[in-house]
C-alpha cells in the first residue's frame, strides 16, 4: 500500500499491456492510493475491521466508476479482503490464490514464505495456501523481525540497502536448509529488493504474478 509498491504495479500494468497489444498501448486504470502512515497506525491500533471496512468502501466505489476488476495491491491487507469481495460484484484476484496456483504450476508444494510480520504471524496467509496444497515455511521470530523491519523501516520509506538484500538472501537460505524448494515475496514491497537472481531457488513474485492474472482477465475480456 506504499506508494513505492503502487508505482511498480502500475509499471508493470502498463508495460505488460503495451507488450500485449502493441502500439502505445497501455493499462486503463481506476485507482485509489492511500496515505500509508494513516493505515499503519491503525494496524498498529489493532483496527482490522475499520481498515477491511474502508477498504471495502472504497472497492464499490471503484466499481461504480467503472472498474471491470478489483486489485487489492498488497499482501498484508488480504486478511480483510473477504470484507472487500462481499461489496463489490466484479471480480477479485486473491494474491494468495494466484501465488499458490504458480507454485504448483512449477511442481512444488513448499515454499519459504517472507511478509511483514503480520502476513508471516498471522494464520490468514498459511492456510489459505495449505487449502489450496502448500506448505509455507516462515522465519524463527528474530528473523522475522528483521525481515519486517527491512520492509517497514527502508522498502516502505524508498531505501534500498545491498547489506539488507544480503541479510534476507541469508534468511531464505535458511529456510531452504529446512526444507523450502522456493520463495514466495509476499509483500509488494519485497520485489523492489529482491529479485529472481537473488537466490538459488525459484521465485514468486506476488507482485509480478497479481499483475499477470489482472491482464489475462482483462485482456481476454476486452
Amino acid at each position: 500500500m506504499t506508494w513505492e509498491s503502487s508505482l511498480l504495479y502500475e509499471r508493470l500494468l502498463n508495460e505488460g499491456t503495451r507488450d500485449r497489444l502493441g502500439g502505445s498501448h497501455g493499462a486503463d486504470l481506476i485507482v485509489r492510493s492511500y496515505d500509508w502512515q494513516s493505515i499503519a497506525e491503525a494496524l498498529a491500533a489493532d483496527d482490522w475491521d475499520g481498515v477491511g471496512d474502508r477498504l471495502a468502501r472504497d472497492a464499490a466505489l471503484l466499481e461504480a466508476s467503472g472498474a471491470e476488476a478489483i486489485l487489492l495491491c498488497v499482501n498484508t491487507m488480504h486478511k480483510v479482503a473477504d470484507k472487500v469481495v462481499d461489496a463489490i460484484s466484479v471480480p477479485f484476484f486473491h494474491i494468495v490464490d494466484v501465488a499458490a496456483d504458480a507454485i504448483l504450476n512449477a511442481g512444488l508444494t513448499t515454499v519459504a514464505l517472507l511478509g511483514t510480520g503480520y502476513t508471516m504471524r498471522d494464520p490468514f496467509y498459511r492456510d489459505r495456501m495449505a487449502a489450496r496444497g502448500v506448505t509455507t515455511i516462515t522465519p524463527d521470530e528474530p528473523d522475522m523481525a528483521t525481515v519486517n523491519e527491512i520492509i517497514f523501516g527502508e522498502l516502505a520509506k524508498g531505501i534500498f540497502l545491498d547489506d539488507s538484500r544480503d541479510t534476507i538472501r541469508r534468511i531464505v537460505a535458511g529456510l531452504v536448509d529446512k526444507g523450502a524448494e522456493g520463495v514466495v515475496a509476499a509483500c509488494t514491497e519485497l520485489p523492489l529488493l529482491l529479485r529472481a537472481e537473488d537466490v538459488d531457488v525459484p521465485y514468486f513474485d506476488s507482485v509480478a504474478l497479481h499483475v499477470q492474472a489482472a491482464l489475462d482477465f482483462s485482456l481476454a475480456a476486452g
